[in-house]
């Protein structure tokens, strides 16, 4: 039974009960004490007629006195039966009140609405546990591109604030925690339509129990989990988690590439527009002394990445310093004392990488202060500290939900970026400067293409019947052939080897490649039309436009026919 109707039928037992009562004893006394008829004769009410009075009457709807007028004993027991049914109704509906405000009764409410509306979808959806502002960014991005998400988030005003945005589509929530196997069961963890699971809570244990529940009860579907703890990390891969997602990593293999190669992290940023960055200025990281405000996890991680790219650091964090963590105010003074003597007003750089997002916006601003040319890195830890952290304006911004929502953005449209990032740290210069030179600069699409029979069916055939195709026609206009398409092959897939930017002209297709394709969204529709359609293929690739329809191509081979034998 339906835990709402169960609650219902629970709370209005009683008055349903009484209810039932009164029409009972009301209709059986009217039956029973006799009437007179306009002859002075007596008669009997029918049941029938006897309900249908106390109908009208016991609802005050009033209609009159039938069949004919009611003796003084028939109306006085009338009286009674209009006191008792004005009572019990009173009472029924104190309790019906009394049900709309029960706490109980509306999370069932909320819990069957939900769980009907996951049990309609009919597209690949995402399940998110937890909302937040990574949450918003995810949402936010998936629902204006198509894509459906259902949330789980435990925290009240994160499904408030999710009621207040649009986010393009729909988006199912309910209130309750993601590590209950039922709830996940009835967000859709095993609908046939699921993409995949985000993990995304700000408790890495939270993430731990999902992922983990997650892969015991579907153990097909894609898990997404963020972590920054390393030994839940390890519980997470030992469970056969298929991404973790470390802010931390994903900002400071951002940093490196800057570091490295500043191109290639140009075209990093250009391949990944709309998931984010961490660079908010044209600046490149400067030579010379680093310094760094917080030597936690963050603050380790970026030690690493200074000093594999020849930076020199030095550390300044409260537990370095050996100040008691009680003492706020004298940690701050020490902390900053100490700032002072780092040798600040000749620092090529800083980064303020501590907890406390006080704390780092005055550490920022005493650096900008001794030294107002230094290259600042911040970490912001408060998304609803934004405001505060872009007027200070620092060359590079650290915020976790950010990294968050880019990396799992990037493993949502396509796994081959990712594995981009990787190469783009040992990727020559002039691949770099080729792919620069091509990709738009605003608005780039990025999308794979897999040449398989399932997506590619009439590139398929062909390979089936031994025909070799090149990349470049491949990418003709199917509107126009002698055009080409505005769209890019960034990287090809074939058999596990990853070549980047291959060569269009030389390039000859095979069964079962992928490739990570850029460039406008009106290609990526275009393109996949060539791919399906033999018809098109046909033209793209040998400039003959078939005519469409069996009847037309009958027509059309009859006069292939004549002219041959012409």
């Amino acid at each position: 039974m339906n835990a709402a109707l169960f609650i219902a039928l629970r709370r209005l037992r009683l008055p349903i009960i009484a209810l039932i009562l009164s029409y009972a004893i009301s209709v059986t006394g009217l039956v029973l004490i006799p009437g007179m008829d306009n002859e002075g004769k007596t008669v009997e009410i029918s049941w029938f007629h006897a309900f249908y009075f106390m109908s009208y009457t016991a609802t005050t709807i009033g209609f009159g006195e039938i069949p004919y007028a009611f003796t003084n004993a028939q109306r006085m027991w009338v009286t009674f039966c209009i006191y008792l049914s004005v009572t019990v109704w009173a009472w029924q509906l104190a309790a019906i009140i009394a049900l709309a405000q029960d706490r109980t009764f509306l999370a069932a409410m909320k819990r069957g609405s939900f769980s009907r509306q996951v049990r309609r979808i009919r597209e690949p959806f995402w399940l998110m546990c937890g909302y937040g502002q990574t949450g918003a960014l995810l949402c936010d991005r998936l629902g204006h591109a198509g894509q459906r998400v259902v949330v789980l988030e435990k925290r009240e005003q994160e499904i408030f604030e999710l009621e207040l945005h649009d986010n393009g589509l729909s988006v199912p929530a309910l209130l309750a925690d993601a590590r209950d196997a039922e709830v996940l069961m009835m967000a859709g963890l095993s609908h046939t339509q699921l993409a995949g699971v985000l993990a995304l809570t700000s408790d890495d244990a939270t993430n731990l129990g999902i992922a983990a529940a997650a892969r015991v009860l579907n153990p097909y579907v894609p898990v997404y989990c963020r972590s920054e703890t390393p030994s839940v990390a390890e519980s997470a891969l030992a469970f056969g988690t298929d991404m973790l997602v470390n802010p931390f990593k994903v900002f400071t293999d951002e940093l490196r590439l800057l570091l490295i190669n500043p191109e290639a992290h140009t075209l990093f940023t250009r391949l990944t527009p709309t998931h984010g960055t961490g660079r908010l200025s044209e600046r490149l990281c400067p030579e010379g002394q680093w310094i760094i405000c917080g030597y936690g996890r963050f603050g380790r991680l970026v030690v690493d990445v200074l000093t594999e790219a020849g930076r020199p650091c030095t550390p300044i964090d409260p537990t370095l310093l050996n100040i008691s963590a009680k003492a706020i105010d004298g940690v701050w003074q020490d902390e900053l004392d100490e700032l002072k003597n780092a040798h600040l007003p000749y620092a090529a750089g800083i980064v303020v990488a501590t907890g406390d997002d006080t704390r780092n916006l005055a550490l920022v601003a005493l650096a900008r202060q001794v030294n107002p040319d230094i290259y600042v890195i911040l970490r912001q830890n408060d998304d609803h500290s934004a405001m505060l952290f872009h007027a200070l304006q620092p060359d590079m911004l650290m915020v976790p939900s950010m990294m968050v929502a880019q990396q799992c953005l990037a493993a949502m449209t396509s796994p081959m970026l990712l594995r981009m990032h990787d190469h783009l740290l040992t990727m020559p210069a002039d691949t770099v400067h080729r792919l620069l030179a091509n990709l738009p600069h605003q608005d780039t699409h990025v999308w794979e293409v897999f040449l398989n029979f399932d997506e590619s069916p009439a590139m398929f055939t062909l390979f089936c019947q031994d025909q070799q195709i090149k990349l470049s026609d491949v990418l003709r206009d199917n509107r126009e052939r002698d055009r080409r398409m505005e769209s890019y092959v960034v990287a090809l897939l074939r058999g596990g080897k990853f070549l980047a930017a291959p060569d269009e002209e030389s390039l000859v297709l095979l069964p079962n490649d992928r490739l990570l394709m850029a460039g406008a969204v009106s290609s990526q529709y275009r393109l996949a039309l060539t791919l399906r359609d033999e018809r098109v293929l046909t033209y793209v690739l040998e400039g003959i436009d078939r005519p469409d329809g069996w009847i037309w191509r009958w027509f059309a081979a009859r006069k292939e026919r004549r002219n041959e034998k012409n």
